[in-house]
This record gives structure tokens, sequence and C-alpha cells, in this order.
């Protein structure tokens, strides 16, 4: 029984090609899967943990830049490394008394 393509009808042979293969058979079904519902729960579990501590990490450096933003101006006659080393100081002393 030849079967044919949907758009076009055009008669497919399913053996020459894989792209009419795929037309008449459809797609291919997915290979088994090992991993049972605890692997899955626990890879979204650790998925979950991962993406917590990501946000919290951003929220604490949004913190510092924030603090560091409303900090005494900075616009006094210190080089930049003399900056960059008071803003050193002052992150620092921040997570110290934390």
């Amino acid at each position: 029984m030849a079967k044919s393509c949907r758009s076009c009808q055009r008669p497919l042979d399913p053996d020459r090609d894989w792209i009419e293969k795929f037309l008449v058979e459809g797609p291919p079904a997915p290979p088994e899967s090992r991993a049972t519902k605890a692997d899955l729960r626990q890879a979204v579990a650790e998925r979950d943990h991962l993406l917590s501590q990501l946000h919290a990490m951003a929220l604490r450096m949004l913190a510092k830049e924030l603090a560091i933003a409303a900090s005494p101006s900075l616009s006094d006659d210190r080089t930049p490394a003399q900056i960059h080393t008071d803003m050193r100081r002052w992150i620092q002393d921040r997570e110290l008394t934390r």
C-alpha cells in the first residue's frame, strides 16, 4: 500500500528517505528515560536551591551597590586608587558587622 504526502499527495517510499519515513510514520518515539520520579524531584529541588542562592547573591550585590551609592560623596581630591581602597574597606567593614 503506497502512502502519500499529506500536503502534495505525492506517493512516498518510506524505505528511501528518512524525511519520507518521518512524513509517513511521524516523529520517532523519545528514548526511554531511566530517571525515576524521585530523581526528577531531586533535580528540580537542586535547581530551585541554586536559583534561590543566585537570587540571594544578586540581592546582596544590589544592596552593596545601593549602599555604596548612598554613602558620602566620593568627589573629593582622592586618587582613583585611594577611592577603590576606601570602597573595598567600606565593603569589608559592612560584611564584618553582619
